[in-house]
């Protein structure tokens, strides 16, 4: 953590842009955000990029500080010579675009992220696996750097930690983190819109999503693994975004027997995002790893360019071969 408030101290005052992964969750936006505000504290003017829109539940923490997708950029915000943050992407990749061909001029790349899959693609990389979300770093090092942190801020990095670690039930929750969820109510985080955008605020379509995935819900090996899908005609007739059922692949992990859980989801027809969560005894980073993906030991993710139906032959016959085998064991 000192290096990277080192290296905060030392850059000079160039243009900055932030990114962070595309179908941002609340880690990305939540460190994306309260990054900005910790370079403007600085005296930086940064601008906030993503692929695409943030999702709307999300949209309470845009202030004085805005995340433009990037057919919003004018042609002059592309040109500019940015040292680019890269925030909470373990693969450079992952934030869905090419940053030579949207900002060809861009000079730097600081990958700042907590993914124990990261491949430190940045030309400065500040990754910390022991920190339960990149809003914790963010937060860790803006504290220390000013000894408060502005109202706003405090609130996105809130949003950030409590999402990304499950309001502070995930094992890589510490200390530490939990102190810093402290001093984030002592600097007045806004935690009541947070619950109220978060978990207070469904959609119609956001509730017919779930009862489909419920339907489509079923087991292997006893329930051991537990998997559900939301097809592309469900997600289109319904209006839904990745945003939305981010927390679609926590019911399947509800079973009692369950240890991998799994949702297939399709928003770009015969391309199928997979979300994995295990409890304890399979590592799931390793697990995603052999389909190309990667995360943490308790989340993360893959694609897989087939046919739904194919897609979910493929990934279930693997992955019932390999917990056979004791192949992903913690």
């Amino acid at each position: 953590m000192n290096e990277l408030k080192k290296y905060l101290k030392k850059i000079v005052k160039t243009p900055v842009m932030i990114v962070s992964h595309e179908s941002p969750d609340g880690d990305a936006i939540g460190s994306s955000i309260g990054m900005a505000y910790l370079l403007k504290e600085m005296g930086f003017n940064p601008i906030v990029v993503n692929k695409e829109s943030i999702p709307a539940k999300y949209r309470f923490l845009e202030n004085d500080i805005k995340i433009k997708c990037i057919d919003e950029l004018e042609e002059t915000e592309r040109l500019d010579r940015y040292n680019v943050f890269v925030m909470d992407s373990a693969k450079i990749d992952r934030i869905g675009f090419s940053l030579k061909e949207i900002f060809p001029n861009y000079e730097n790349i600081v990958n700042i992220d907590h993914h124990v899959s990261n491949d430190y693609f940045g030309d400065n990389n500040f990754v910390f696996p022991n920190m339960a979300a990149t809003s914790e770093i963010v937060g860790s090092v803006y504290f220390d750097m000013f000894g408060y942190i502005t109202k706003n801020a405090a609130t996105a990095i809130y949003t950030g930690i409590m999402t990304d670690t499950g309001n502070l039930t995930y094992e890589a929750t510490t200390g530490v983190t939990v102190a810093l969820v402290s001093i984030l109510h002592e600097m007045k985080a806004d935690f009541n819109s947070m619950r109220k955008y978060l978990y207070e605020n469904e959609s119609v379509g956001q509730m017919n999503g779930l009862k489909t995935i419920l339907n489509n819900m079923d087991i292997l090996m006893d329930g051991f693994v537990t998997y559900t899908y939301l097809s592309y005609d469900t997600v289109l007739s319904n209006g839904l975004t990745s945003g939305d059922i981010e927390n679609y692949v926590d019911y399947p992990r509800k079973v009692a027997a369950c240890e991998v859980a799994l949702l297939f989801k399709e928003f770009i027809k015969d391309e199928i995002k997979v979300s994995i969560r295990t409890k304890g005894s399979i590592d799931a980073n390793k697990l995603a790893g052999i389909f190309g993906g990667g995360g943490h030991k308790r989340a993360a993710g893959f694609r897989i360019k087939k046919p739904m139906d194919q897609a979910m032959k493929f990934a279930l016959n693997r992955i019932v071969e390999g917990l056979k085998n004791n192949e992903w064991n913690n």
